[in-house]
């Protein structure tokens, strides 16, 4: 590793890990001057024991039952949001019949959709699947219209003297053109995801980190709450990664920042 690239690692690595570690000091310090019962606030101590008690009995399982409907849920948001822009992009008298039931998927609170899914769909994953993806395709779809659209008219023009169809145009300038908006779509798709399918396992569920919390909490283990709070932070901050690493590999010629 270069001196430049251990500095720029250390300028993207240093500052979130001083902010952890300030909300981290600054929770213990609330938790050990003031008169709070632990039910209500445990301290960092007691999360993390709660944690490393729980993870192999309860946490993991729950954990892998959440992931893969927040997995399986963003994959289906994502194509569906993909087809969906393609369809309003290219027929286009369509777009002004589908632009409001688009908005319409996103204006039914989640703690209405999540029971009737349930109902409709049973307890098992199907019904979280279709919550993560109702809750996640709209910033890709919004996303990725909005870049096919902000392409720069020249360039269409110049495809277009040379005769290009357009599915070529398409193929080979629209789409790679909206990659980045994609991808900056998707990044706002992911910070909710794994929140959507607990969401949808408080509405009906047999297991999942939703499903324990629900357990939990009657029962005053507030620390156990918060350790599953601190898998949903952590998964989510790992989709994000994965989608930041992904942007880098699809769009290598985006300029980044410093």
């Amino acid at each position: 590793m270069t001196p430049r690239h251990g500095r720029a690692v250390a300028a993207h690595v240093l500052p979130p890990t001083a902010a952890v570690l300030v909300v981290l000091a600054a929770w213990w310090a609330v938790t050990a001057w003031t008169p709070l019962p632990a039910y209500l606030l445990p301290s960092p101590g007691a999360v993390i024991t709660a944690l490393v008690e729980n993870w192999r009995t309860v946490l993991w399982p729950a954990t892998a039952v959440t992931g893969a409907e927040t997995l399986f849920g963003l994959g289906v948001g994502v194509i569906a949001a993909f087809l969906i822009a393609l369809v309003v992009h290219t027929v286009t008298p369509l777009r002004r019949a589908i632009e409001p039931l688009l908005v319409a998927t996103q204006t039914v609170p989640v703690a209405v959709l999540a029971p009737l899914l349930t109902i409709a769909l049973g307890y098992g994953i199907a019904p979280k699947v279709v919550v993560v993806a109702l809750l996640t395709f709209f910033p890709v779809t919004v996303s990725l219209l909005a870049g096919m659209e902000g392409v720069d008219p020249a360039v269409i023009a110049t495809m277009r003297t040379l005769w290009a169809r357009p599915a070529a145009i398409l193929w080979r300038v629209r789409l790679p053109a909206a990659l980045p908006q994609a991808f900056a779509g998707l990044r706002i798709a992911v910070t909710f995801a794994p929140v959507s399918a607990v969401f949808g396992e408080y509405a009906g569920a047999s297991e999942g980190l939703g499903y324990h919390m629900i357990q939990a909490i009657p029962r005053l283990r507030t620390d156990v709450v918060l350790a599953e709070v601190v898998i949903l932070t952590a998964m989510t901050a790992l989709l994000y990664l994965l989608v930041a690493w992904l942007e880098h590999v699809a769009c290598p010629w985006r300029p980044r920042g410093r």
